[in-house]
């Protein structure tokens, strides 16, 4: 018996609550949740979990971003994602599939639009022994039986002080103006895994994680 994960990022509570509710009745047990994109990046490092779900609308991270930095990122690059949105413009939908999305769903939503974006991710019978529990050669199996809620942000701070990554950015960020154009968070994140992706999951984990 298997139990399928989902990561959730997204900075609504309901929201939240809500794509929990729906993915656990299609057979994904367990459920990470990220209110921001730093917590749902090393979320998705650490549990690699079978489908992740991003909101577009984020703070400090958007959506888009965080699409970008999980495709190049070699730990997560192939977990599918689902975006969702209350921006269902073409411009939006264009950039998602750009970023290699696996699907976009407007808000509001209903549990059939979800199903039927499931089935184009996954098909029918993949969905039908997801559901059942059953194992799919070649998924990532979950790590524990736990509802991971998003870190306090207090913690997250500390967590992200800590990390040479960030410490990295901070310094450019209170730089003096003459100093050159600070690089952004994100291509900080990214250019760090692109240089650096035969690093151990364990270096990872104690670069992103609080250690448990």
């Amino acid at each position: 018996m298997v139990d399928y994960s989902i990561l959730v990022i997204d900075d609504d509570v309901w929201m939240q609550r809500i794509l929990s509710k729906t993915m656990q009745s299609y057979g994904f047990k367990i459920t990470y949740l990220a209110s921001n994109g730093f917590d749902g990046i090393a979320y998705a490092i650490e549990y690699k979990p079978t489908l992740i779900i991003i909101d577009i609308l984020m703070p400090e991270l958007s959506g888009h971003q965080i699409v970008k930095i999980l495709k190049k990122i070699k730990l997560t690059q192939n977990i599918p994602i689902l975006v969702i949105s209350a921006m269902s413009d073409v411009e939006n939908l264009g950039l998602a599939v750009k970023n290699g999305v696996a699907g976009f769903v407007s808000k509001p939503f209903t549990r059939a639009t979800i199903y039927d974006k499931l089935l184009e991710i996954f098909g029918k019978e993949k969905l039908t022994m997801i559901s059942r529990g059953e194992r799919i050669d070649g998924f990532e199996q979950p790590k524990d039986y736990s509802v991971v809620k998003s870190k306090e942000p207090e913690t997250l701070d500390l967590l992200l002080s800590e990390s040479p990554i960030i410490k990295n950015i901070t310094e450019h960020e209170i730089a003096p103006k003459s100093e050159p154009t600070p690089v952004s968070k994100q291509d900080q994140l990214l250019q760090h895994y692109q240089e650096d992706e035969k690093r151990s999951i364990e270096s990872i984990r104690k670069m992103l994680l609080k250690k448990k």
